[in-house]
């Protein structure tokens, strides 16, 4: 089990290394969008969060399949689309990433085709954790391009108080 975890360890660290090549795909652009499906979907709005809170840029997330009934509309040349490959549905994904890219947006993508493919070698959940440092560096580098000091986000705390 140990040698897994260090298997895994290295992969998160390759995609964190190839992640970092995002920054001439990012520059100038304003839309952001992640897709991802099953477990990958709860990590595409995780890295939408992230890109908010860290660059103080909107962004959504959204399934692949459902994001070409209607807010592929949104896409256009300031758009970077990050998608998150399922092995299962890679087929199927893919074409969404030829629709956004006949639209001029830019495409990440992890574990599949993309104007940057960072290569991926989990499945199942494993692949989710995988995606998980690449997702914080894009979010990084883009505040990086706005001036955004990310140690320090705007209207956000360290802990929350409720009440």
């Amino acid at each position: 089990m140990a040698g897994a975890s260090l298997g895994a360890i290295a992969e998160a660290e390759a995609a964190l290394e190839a992640a970092d090549a995002c920054v001439p795909l990012i520059r100038g652009r304003s839309h952001y969008v992640y897709l991802g499906a099953g477990p990958l979907y709860g990590m595409a709005t995780e890295g939408c969060l992230k890109l908010q809170e860290m660059s103080i840029t909107f962004s959504q997330a959204f399934h692949p399949l459902e994001y070409r009934h209607g807010p592929i509309s949104l896409i256009d040349e300031n758009s970077v689309v990050v998608i998150l490959y399922s092995v299962d549905t890679l087929e199927e994904e893919s074409r969404v990433a030829e629709d956004v890219r006949a639209k001029s947006a830019k495409v990440i993508g992890l574990g599949g085709p993309g104007d940057l493919e960072i290569p991926l070698s989990q499945t199942g959940l494993g692949r989710a954790l995988e995606v998980l440092p690449a997702l914080q560096i894009i979010g990084e580098r883009v505040a990086n391009q706005k001036n955004v000091d990310t140690a320090a986000p705007r209207h956000l705390s360290k802990v929350v108080v409720l009440g």
